[in-house]
């Protein structure tokens, strides 16, 4: 029995620890610290910590606290998204369209976008479901479907989205 109790005791110690370690990262990366940040980041990501791999693969993206790397930051964004970040996922759909080399490592990078940010606004993301609004509207990695680009756009102004508010009204003022 206090073995068990030890037991849970740790746990609950360890993930507070974890948590804090987290919050602490994300204050270093606002704060514009973010060699810090990466450096806390880094044994979180690679401990399995989901949202530490998605700030990580942003972080590779810009060159930000680490060197400028698509491939590790697609590597940290793919390993977050399989861990069912909506973040992640609509993060690897933004890589595909505007990367410099991540689009060059597939034959077409719009439907590898669609593809991502349809995961990610089928489970209610708002930028995704901007995002893959647009791609109908401009025919980029799908079919171009002005009804279906209103339909996800329209979801993104109900969840809150600025840009697709802003889209909406344009058009209701018409």
């Amino acid at each position: 029995m206090f073995g068990r109790m030890m037991m849970m005791c740790l746990i609950i110690l360890t993930g507070a620890a974890h948590a804090g370690q987290l919050d602490e990262a994300i204050r270093r990366y606002e704060s514009g610290q973010y060699p810090e940040a990466a450096k806390l980041l880094q044994p979180l990501a690679e401990s399995g910590d989901a949202s530490a791999q998605q700030r990580l693969s942003i972080m590779y993206f810009y060159g930000r606290g680490v060197p400028e790397n698509e491939e590790r930051a697609m590597h940290w964004a793919r390993r977050s998204a399989d861990k069912g970040n909506l973040d992640a996922m609509f993060f690897i759909g933004t890589m595909y369209v505007f990367g410099d080399e991540i689009p060059k490592t597939v034959s077409d990078p719009d439907l590898e976008a669609a593809k991502w940010l349809f995961e990610a606004a089928s489970r209610g993301h708002a930028d995704a479901e901007y995002g893959l609004g647009l791609l109908f509207l401009a025919g980029k990695g799908v079919v171009q479907n002005q009804e279906e680009a209103l339909k996800w756009i329209g979801r993104a102004a109900e969840h809150g989205h600025a840009g697709a508010r802003s889209f909406m009204d344009g058009r209701s003022a018409r």
